[in-house]
């Protein structure tokens, strides 16, 4: 069944403290070290931007063929946006701010609401990278007071689906 972006969660990894770790550079995380990090929601999110990987294809022109011969080039993790209301009392939000004072890479993880029973776990999506911002896109009267972080995630996304609940 396919399901709403409604109930879905967003973390950084920090330490007890709500202070972010930064994270050895450039080492990629397995699953397993992701799900032993201690993770802070961030509250008051409106919207995750695109992430995802996105390859780009290289191509070239040979003269003796009809057809443009293309291969896989780089790929890019994304940079999606992290859209906050501000609140200047949350953990999680004290936490990106805190990050994107930074170089160094953190890790991330979003929680879908999906999970098709409660013997079942949600779809989780771990990745790791940059903070930067917020840029506050300001507006009229009746607008809440925003804050956009940008994340420049530097590691192929790790997507865990539901899985059975073991006791």
């Amino acid at each position: 069944m396919a399901n709403t972006n409604k109930g879905r969660k967003f973390y950084i990894a920090c330490t007890v403290a709500g202070g972010p770790i930064p994270l050895a550079q450039p080492t990629d995380l397995t699953q397993t070290q992701y799900e032993a990090l201690t993770w802070t929601e961030v509250k008051n999110v409106a919207s995750i931007g695109e992430s995802g990987t996105n390859t780009n294809i290289v191509s070239y022109d040979e003269l003796s063929t009809e057809v443009t011969q293309k291969q896989k080039g780089i790929s890019n993790a994304g940079d999606p946006a992290v859209e906050c209301a501000r609140n200047p009392s949350d953990p999680g939000q004290q936490a990106m701010r805190a990050a994107a004072k930074t170089k160094y890479y953190y890790a991330y993880k979003t929680e879908d609401a999906d999970a098709p029973d409660e013997d079942t776990t949600n779809s989780v999506y771990y990745n790791r990278g940059l903070v930067t911002g917020p840029t506050r896109p300001n507006g009229r009267n009746e607008d809440f007071i925003l804050e956009i972080f940008t994340l420049g995630l530097v590691q192929t996304e790790i997507v865990v689906d539901p899985q059975p609940i073991t006791p």
